[in-house]
């Protein structure tokens, strides 16, 4: 796809992956990391990307485009990676996403950029539940985030909750990604295990 859009692509990669065991970001699925994967999918949407959280070192080797930022000093959570990547942004829609989703549908993420128009953002839903770490911002809201974070509030919902925002249903989503695999996320080993084996023999379309 290189109907690119207007848009800078914020990934999440910091975290401690407690439950995991290890750094997510450098998790390799077919003998990739789970981060270049990201990278390399929401490259496919945007035109600038930014990796934010993590060692600096995660920014390496992907060039000019793709650069770091850390968290706000002193704060940690979703949240902290989500302002420090609005505040950094270029442009006005940010499609933001987690690392350890490795299985990013592009069709998806364009139509989600697409969507924002006059909202503050727009979040799918997906097996019931809204999907703020798979979703687009308008950068103007990196303002209202920082003011939580100066409330240590670490949850991206304390965010969404004070938005105008655009839920998509399953339904809508499925046109786009009909494998509904776009928002799926390892958080534990066992996860791991199931994206290898979705990376074998994934579903039909």
């Amino acid at each position: 796809m290189s109907d690119r859009r207007q848009a800078t692509g914020i990934i999440l990669a910091g975290g401690g992956s407690v439950r995991m065991g290890n750094d997510k970001a450098n998790l390799r699925l077919s003998e990739q990391t789970l981060l270049s994967r990201a990278v390399q999918t929401v490259s496919l949407v945007c035109p600038e990307v930014i990796i934010a959280g993590g060692e600096q070192s995660l920014a390496d080797g992907f060039g000019p485009e793709v650069r770091r930022v850390s968290d706000p000093p002193g704060s940690t959570g979703p949240l902290a990676g989500v302002t420090a990547g609005l505040q950094a942004a270029r442009h006005d829609a940010c499609l933001i996403v987690a690392c350890d989703m490795p299985f990013l549908n592009p069709a998806l993420l364009s139509h989600l950029v697409d969507c924002l128009e006059t909202f503050d953002a727009v979040v799918p839903i997906s097996q019931g539940v809204s999907q703020y770490l798979h979703a687009v911002y308008a950068r103007s809201t990196a303002t209202t985030a920082q003011a939580l974070l100066r409330l240590e509030a670490r949850s991206v919902h304390e965010l969404v909750v004070r938005l105008q925002v655009l839920h998509l249903s399953e339904e809508h989503c499925s046109r786009f990604d009909p494998a509904g695999l776009s928002c799926f996320n390892m958080n534990t080993p066992a996860d791991l295990d199931r994206a290898r084996a979705l990376e074998a023999a994934p579903p039909a379309a």
